[in-house]
């Protein structure tokens, strides 16, 4: 296997300072502590050079170590174990298992590998979760034209407070013990934010959890019973919002959505386009992503369909 270069940064700046003005300045942007910062040149983004250790050969996006990598940090918000780029590179490596002018099949193994990050155990024990306490606790992102003309459906998560809820329950390595004790600790803390306290604060026990049911659209068996232990206090509300938004019914509603969305914040790293003010909500392109799970092929053809229009989309190409 390849060694992934340190990155090296090789940056010119031609610029055009006018009488009187100030230069833009450099900035170092970091999302996620510990992990890659992106350099900007006044707004504009300084791209890094790449080198393999001891060549001069560029490493990019179409490098199949180098893309791995990012789908960790992208997705999982940390730096590949060995052992996992090592499976990847030995199992779906287009680089081994394709001829050289196989573009197709390269592409197919790429976008395997993408999507598998998405359905990772990892992935739904973290992003999912993050992803589901918004839409239980607060709505969701309108995936048909007529929902979009409905004023209750709220476009929930933005990109900048899924990423750093997402970072807040995101540890090395996944530590399993770490990342439950985060998660907990994540839905005390929902609670006492200020839109919640808004939404909830003065609501009995039994008006808590039926309103979270209703924000969410689903039903839960156990209804009864988290009122009950909520009123003997052998639960907290940040308890039973956790049970709710990890529940059956609230995935087997969402996952969908939730695929879609994070193909948006984990690829282009930002929110979905917005299709209040498209001329054609059907094909605004978050609507359009989700209406193809409606096509009657196999779900994991349409997810692996999906993720290969974001993962060979110019915006994806040009952050690298």
């Amino acid at each position: 296997m390849r060694k992934l270069a340190a990155t090296i940064f090789l940056t010119v700046f031609i610029s055009v300072v006018g009488y009187a003005q100030s230069p833009p300045t450099l900035r170092i942007v970091t999302e996620t502590p510990g992990l890659p910062s992106e350099l900007f040149y006044g707004d504009l983004k300084v791209k890094p050079l790449r080198l393999r250790p001891g060549t001069n050969t560029v490493i990019t996006i179409n490098d199949f170590d180098f893309f791995v990598s990012q789908q960790y940090i992208d997705f999982l918000k940390r730096f590949p174990e060995p052992a996992g780029l090592q499976f990847y590179m030995d199992t779906l490596n287009p680089d081994t298992k394709c001829a050289p002018t196989d573009i197709e099949c390269r592409k197919v193994l790429r976008g395997i590998v993408a999507a598998n990050f998405f359905r990772s155990p990892e992935f739904q024990r973290k992003g999912s979760y993050v992803m589901y306490l918004y839409m239980v606790s607060l709505g969701q992102r309108p995936v048909t034209p007529a929902e979009l003309a409905d004023p209750t459906k709220i476009e929930r998560p933005h990109y900048a407070e899924f990423m750093a809820d997402l970072a807040a329950i995101s540890t090395p390595n996944d530590d399993a013990a770490l990342t439950e004790q985060k998660k907990a600790a994540l839905a005390e803390a929902w609670m006492l934010r200020a839109e919640i306290v808004a939404k909830y604060g003065a609501l009995s026990n039994a008006q808590f959890v039926q309103t979270l049911l209703d924000t969410a659209g689903v039903t839960n068996p156990n209804q009864a019973q988290l009122v009950a232990d909520l009123n003997a206090a052998t639960k907290t509300r940040g308890q039973v919002l956790r049970i709710i938004a990890e529940s059956t019914q609230v995935s087997d509603k969402f996952y969908k959505q939730a695929f879609v969305t994070m193909e948006y914040m984990g690829f282009l790293r930002r929110d979905p386009e917005d299709c209040h003010g498209s001329p054609d909500p059907s094909q605004c392109g978050y609507i359009f992503h989700n209406a193809r799970f409606q096509l009657g092929f196999d779900p994991a053809d349409i997810e692996n369909v999906i993720v290969r229009g974001f993962m060979e989309s110019p915006e994806y190409l040009n952050r690298f």
